[in-house]
């Protein structure tokens, strides 16, 4: 065969056998078989998080699904995905998902305030109370808009409490 007669190469990608048994294995994510870096997928998140802000939330959900489906070991996925779910007021789903943020990474802080607010909303005070307790012990200092947010919550509820029991 010459140089002109030669075949197309092939469309096809080679995986290698013990990379499709990691996968299957659970030992490593889909994001990881297809060799999509990590710093892509949060390239990809930020774009997410940016149609979130600016109420593109169909948009946004489709984001963060696909991404937790790559990578759903990833707690900030989750959480995302999460607050999506909250602003589309589909609140068991949020529900589901800051929960599961939270047992992949029991500091995510986001998650955290995510679910307490989920939490108050169904006057379920002892669980958003625990984790508001919960971002005070991993954020101190504030440093987090959300950490603010649920400090300001347990202001509001402190006060709350202290009139009522005036009356």
């Amino acid at each position: 065969m010459t140089n002109s007669q030669q075949k197309p190469a092939s469309k096809t990608l080679a995986i290698p056998a013990e990379a499709g048994e990691r996968l299957v294995l659970g030992e490593i994510s889909p994001a990881e078989f297809l060799g999509i870096p990590r710093e892509r997928l949060y390239e990809i998140a930020t774009r997410g998080h940016e149609l979130l802000v600016t109420g593109k939330l169909k948009d946004a959900l489709e984001i963060f699904k696909g991404l937790v489906a790559a990578s759903p070991h990833d707690s900030v996925f989750h959480c995302n995905l999460a607050a999506v779910y909250a602003h589309l007021e589909q609140y068991p789903e949020a529900m589901e998902e800051y929960t599961r943020a939270i047992e992949l990474n029991i500091g995510n802080v986001d998650a955290l305030v995510g679910r307490s607010e989920l939490f108050l909303r169904e006057n379920r005070l002892v669980e958003a109370l625990q984790d508001i307790k919960s971002v005070l012990k991993y954020d101190p200092e504030g440093k987090r808009e959300n950490t603010r947010r649920a400090r300001a919550t347990l202001a509001s509820l402190q006060s709350a409490a202290a009139e009522s029991s005036k009356s």
